[in-house]
């Protein structure tokens, strides 16, 4: 990754309301993650998410490019990083990416430092946008490169050296809201609080259980969670 200005923290703000839709994320990595080692968040932001799964038993390391979200996170308490390039081989015990890799050009060179920093038989969990026709004033904004399907995603982590244990679609409920966004939504890329709020407070928790049967099929999200072999 390399240092520039992220332009949508207006938007990652915004964010920070989605009770239901954070405390999943949130979840999401705390099933996998090891109670105690060396924690890599790849793509940290302001350190959201960093402080929700810190402990004292766990070293969190954050990779984050742009220099003003950096600061912040240091302020938090952790250590940050511009790239995995300052990171030494092998030293990190799992890692997790929630909506990072999009935003990256080169996505598969992400992956493959990640892969290098991760010590053998560790974990990796990505999270990223779904479904390139959902693409939007919104993705624009943000500096989103590409939405992901199912099968790109898991093919991209392969190629890098990755062992699948699970690539599932996510908030199937979200597409078509997405889809309601392109039409009327606005155009500048800007997200309603007060939408999202409602979203997420009243669809968010049942596109969550609907997705037990709509997971191969679609959603607005897909994430991994993948194994660096022993």
């Amino acid at each position: 990754m390399q240092n520039f200005d992220y332009t949508g923290k207006d938007n990652l703000d915004v964010m920070s309301f989605a009770k239901n839709y954070n405390n999943f994320l949130t979840t999401l990595v705390e099933n996998h993650a090891p109670d105690d080692g060396i924690l890599l968040d790849f793509g940290a932001g302001t350190g959201f998410f960093a402080e929700r799964v810190s402990r004292k038993e766990r070293k969190l390391l954050c990779i984050e490019p742009d220099k003003h979200q950096a600061d912040e996170v240091r302020k938090k308490g952790f250590d940050a990083f511009a790239s995995c390039k300052e990171l030494s081989d092998e030293t990190v015990d799992f890692s997790y990416s929630l909506n990072v890799l999009e935003h990256i050009e080169d996505d598969c060179q992400a992956i493959r430092e990640i892969y290098r920093v991760l010590k053998p038989g560790s974990l990796l969990v990505v999270y990223v946008p779904a479904m390139p026709c959902l693409y939007s004033s919104m993705d624009e904004k943000v500096q989103h490169f590409r939405r992901y399907t199912r099968k790109e995603l898991s093919n991209k982590l392969t190629s890098e050296g990755f062992d699948i244990l699970a690539c599932k679609y996510a908030d199937i409920l979200g597409v078509p809201a997405t889809i309601a966004y392109k039409l009327v939504g606005s155009k500048s890329g800007d997200v309603s609080l007060r939408g999202l709020v409602a979203y997420d407070r009243f669809a968010f928790p049942l596109s969550k259980t609907l997705d037990a049967i709509t997971h191969r099929l679609a959603g607005k999200n897909v994430f991994a969670v993948a194994r660096k072999p022993v």
